[in-house]
């Protein structure tokens, strides 16, 4: 009896591409899923280095203007120094472009709410039991960053929105609000 190796190669090659073809299609997810989870915890690092950064830039300076939160300031001698928001956009190194409605807030802590079980870092108020929005620079109950007392602290609240890049293949958002807030005591 005489057997037909050729056609059998042929029916093994073709069942070897059909099997190969399944695992390359699961280990290309596996390894955009592994991706794509590293550049989130990227973009999550970068910003609580920023937000923290910032919050510590915004301490030591509160000898500057209060719009020093949004706006450089250049002092008597020509030395420019960035503002509170540029220095936390700095600080993100690039990995702000990957956040949709990229913000930064710059205000007093309430400190009452760090008293509380868990604590809350809100803003300070004008007004006792109102807490103003810290991105809404027009609130008539927001206090200026930069009056903070001695010993209060200041926080840096960085907020946007990451977008996957595959979100449809990996079964995942296709964005995930980040908001983070870094906190330093004020020296002023």
């Amino acid at each position: 009896m005489k057997v037909n190796t050729t056609h059998n190669l042929q029916k093994r090659k073709g069942a070897a591409i059909v099997e190969m073809a399944l695992v390359i299609t699961v280990l290309a997810m596996l390894l955009f899923g592994i991706f794509e989870y590293a550049r989130f915890l990227f973009v999550m690092h970068i910003t609580h280095n920023a937000a923290r950064d910032a919050a510590r830039y915004a301490a030591v300076n509160l000898d500057k203007p209060s719009n020093f939160d949004t706006t450089n300031y250049t002092n008597a001698t020509g030395t420019t120094f960035l503002s509170v928001q540029n220095y936390a956009r700095e600080r993100m190194a690039g990995a702000h472009g990957q956040l949709v409605n990229f913000q930064v807030a710059v205000y007093p802590v309430d400190n009452t709410g760090l008293y509380l079980d868990p604590p809350v870092i809100r803003p300070k108020s004008k007004t006792p039991g109102t807490y103003p929005d810290p991105f809404n620079p027009s609130d008539p109950n927001r206090v200026p960053w930069s009056q903070a007392d001695y010993t209060e602290k200041i926080a840096v609240t960085i907020r946007g929105e990451f977008r996957s890049i595959l979100p449809n293949l990996l079964l995942m958002p296709a964005t995930i609000q980040i908001e983070i807030t870094g906190m330093s005591a004020a020296e002023g």
